[in-house]
């Protein structure tokens, strides 16, 4: 493990979901389908709203929280390994929503085990939160992937 601020533990998350959203744009360029387009769309433009948002909350925020030391190994392999099985040409929607379902468990997990590892209560409110905001954009990924179903 190691010793890490937990402004560099947001950067870092900041940074994944940029990734991410950069894989979702890449994958659109090798499918046909029209459900899998407007599903990579919606991937895109949730992952790139929440990496904005983590940006301005780490630079922008007095919190305290965010310039203590945490523990904390990030171990993104999952995710990337996830991206990996989907490059493969005129991938589904359905694969698509299982991949995106599997990274935001990813995200729930990593939350819970920042949220227990906390030292401050301010760190585990942050950390707690985001583990909320994530269970929550996974609901509505649920929701919204079942209505461009319909279309």
């Amino acid at each position: 493990m190691k010793l890490r601020e937990t402004r560099d533990i947001l950067t870092f998350i900041e940074h994944l979901h940029a990734e991410l959203a950069a894989a979702w744009e890449a994958l659109d360029e090798n499918v046909s389908d029209p459900r899998s387009h407007l599903l990579l769309d919606y991937l895109k433009a949730l992952e790139s709203k929440s990496s904005e948002s983590l940006h301005g909350y780490s630079r922008e925020s007095l919190n305290a929280a965010l310039r203590e030391w945490e523990q904390a190994e990030f171990d993104d392999r999952p995710v990337r390994e996830r991206l990996a099985s989907l490059k493969h040409p005129d991938v589904r929607a359905d694969e698509l929503l299982d991949a995106a379902l599997d990274i935001a468990n990813w995200f729930d997990a990593f939350y819970a085990e920042l949220e227990r590892a906390s030292t401050l209560p301010e760190q585990t409110e942050l950390f707690a939160n985001l583990r909320e905001h994530a269970a929550k954009q996974k609901q509505r990924l649920v929701r919204d992937a079942n209505m461009l179903s319909d279309f």
